[in-house]
């Protein structure tokens, strides 16, 4: 059985205190979260499941669904520890910037460790094993298919956590494994909330980093965010997707409602662009369909044709 007195002393303290106290849950949206359409949808929908107690139903699993529910748990913990952890502490540490941004980095960093070190610490409880051991489910294929853009520049920082561990998941972040817990429930809108901040820094910084330098820098750099994030929606988005529909559903067995987190990708991406400055001419044709061209964008050479 997992015993949390198995932690070393210098996080013990830190975990055992998320443990027994929550934050306080106000009534409407923090206007950081109000401020992106995907933040305030999942904070307004972790307010419905609380009043459901959708954590109530948990009671009624069998263990093997429980140990099923507490390694997707450990595995999410390990996977944030090591991309958005590990990547944030490698970019402050290795890329120049701002005193501000490494600052920010590093605070996102520490917010993202303690999301981590409660998932895996939950999990562990549900499933009756340390996982902060380690879990059986495989994750490291993952994480080190992104590094060579994570490691590249600060710009393939931004790529990998700035878009697909803190802006995309305000769309595809599948709630209901971890409102199944009652402590991870509780802290759940806070977590939110951090998460919006995130991006009310990385926003930002990214538009700033885009549209610094030389017109040829700038050039280079929109384009290679836009390849970038296409790599990597193949890679991380495809993958989610596909473990939501083979695990969460396929094992889980959660209702097939909850991959409809990954049906407004394009809508979300196009919001993305908009708020980093990612001229319109730049977006690959499927995502300009429909969408009216400001006319500062009618130089730009079309990326499909690069």
């Amino acid at each position: 059985m997992y015993d949390i007195n198995s932690l070393p002393r210098l996080i013990r303290e830190d975990v055992a205190y998320g443990e027994a106290n929550f934050p306080p849950i106000p009534a409407e949206p923090p206007d950081v979260v109000a401020a992106d359409p995907g933040w305030n949808k999942q904070w307004l929908a972790v307010q419905d499941l609380l009043r459901r107690k959708t954590h109530a139903d948990l009671s009624t699993w069998e263990p093997a669904r429980k140990r099923l529910l507490g390694r997707y748990l450990g595995a999410s913990g390990h996977i944030e520890l090591s991309l958005i952890v590990g990547g944030c502490s490698y970019a402050s540490s290795l890329y120049e910037m701002p005193a501000a941004w490494r600052t920010c980095i590093i605070k996102m960093a520490h917010q993202d460790m303690q999301h981590a070190a409660s998932y895996m610490t939950r999990g562990s409880y549900m499933s009756g094993e340390d996982l902060w051991s380690g879990t059986e489910v495989k994750f490291e294929d993952l994480v080190a298919s992104v590094q060579p853009i994570l490691r590249r520049d600060l710009g393939g920082f931004f790529a990998v956590v700035g878009l697909h561990t803190e802006a995309y998941p305000a769309e595809t972040n599948i709630l209901e494994p971890f409102m199944y817990d009652e402590v991870l429930a509780k802290w759940f809108t806070n977590e939110i909330a951090e998460e919006a901040g995130h991006l009310d820094f990385l926003f930002p910084a990214i538009r700033e980093y885009l549209n610094s330098g030389s017109a040829g820098e700038q050039e280079q750099k929109k384009r290679r965010m836009v390849a970038d994030n296409e790599e990597l929606m193949e890679i991380i988005l495809a993958a989610n997707q596909r473990n939501a529909e083979r695990f969460l559903v396929g094992k889980l067995g959660l209702d097939k409602t909850v991959l409809q987190a990954f049906a407004h990708i394009p809508e979300r991406t196009r919001y993305i662009y908009d708020r980093i400055g990612l001229e319109r001419g730049y977006w690959p044709a499927s995502l300009r369909q429909g969408v009216a061209t400001d006319p500062t964008d009618a130089s730009i050479a079309d990326i499909d044709q690069s």
